[in-house]
């Protein structure tokens, strides 16, 4: 994981958990590398790269330790953080790691993520009554109905409601469109970080047809999108936070 701007004074911190793409070496034996990874939310890292917030970065793929499942509980059946298919129903493994294997990556690479974005949280709420933790995704609008912004706020229990209705005028103004909940409502980041006293917390998720060309950043709709997010997270800072 990276952090970019560790020392903005923005009360706002961005997560991308779901861009990595790295496979470590230790771990590339037991994949199948012929297994599909395409739903990887590709180059969200250079997207806000010219935003001034604090960003924390996972780098190693969603695909070998997802950071934004939920731990399971008994009697719950969840999505795995270290997944057992891709979106084609193959396998991702040639050989699924053993249960000290999955410990040992979620020590490396789970907890580790919320402990670090923990930290950068409570160094804001140091310099500023409440902070915003905007979770950043994006997504593949042409397998679903809609080509909106999704802000994701499980079902509205992460999010002060002004913060919400102020978040989607602000993007209404910068001619984006927006659904709330639907089709994404938020994962275990913001269902654990949205509860913390003093905490706010978004999932955001956007469409590739916003910001990509294949798996890179389309010159001019990525340099319209992050004038208009630069627009938006200021603003919102200076309203609520």
């Amino acid at each position: 994981m990276k952090v970019i701007y560790k020392q903005s004074n923005s009360p706002l911190v961005i997560s991308i958990p779901h861009s990595g793409t790295d496979i470590p070496q230790d771990i590339a034996p037991l994949c199948n590398l012929a297994a599909k990874r395409e739903h990887t939310d590709w180059a969200l890292e250079e997207l806000v790269a010219p935003l001034p917030e604090t960003t924390l970065v996972a780098t190693v793929s969603r695909y070998i330790v997802d950071v934004n499942r939920f731990k399971p509980r008994a009697g719950k059946t969840t999505q795995p953080i270290i997944p057992r298919i891709d979106e084609k129903g193959n396998l991702l493994f040639n050989n699924y790691p053993s249960k000290q294997k999955q410990a040992d990556w979620l020590e490396q690479y789970y907890t580790p993520y919320y402990l670090h974005l923990e930290n950068l949280l409570n160094e804001k709420l140091e310099q500023h009554e409440r902070v915003l933790l905007v979770d950043l995704h994006s997504y593949d609008d042409k397998l679903f109905n809609t080509s909106d912004i999704i802000l994701g706020t499980r079902k509205k229990q992460t999010l002060n409601q002004d913060t919400l209705k102020q978040l989607q005028l602000l993007f209404h103004e910068e001619g984006l469109t927006t659904q709330v909940d639907t089709p994404f409502s938020g994962g275990n980041i913001i269902a654990t970080l949205g509860k913390q006293e003093r905490i706010e917390a978004v999932q955001i998720e956007v469409p590739y047809s916003l910001y990509l060309e294949g798996h890179s950043l389309h010159p001019e709709r990525a340099s319209i999108l992050q004038t208009q997010f630069q627009n938006i997270f200021q603003k919102v800072q200076m309203y609520h936070f």
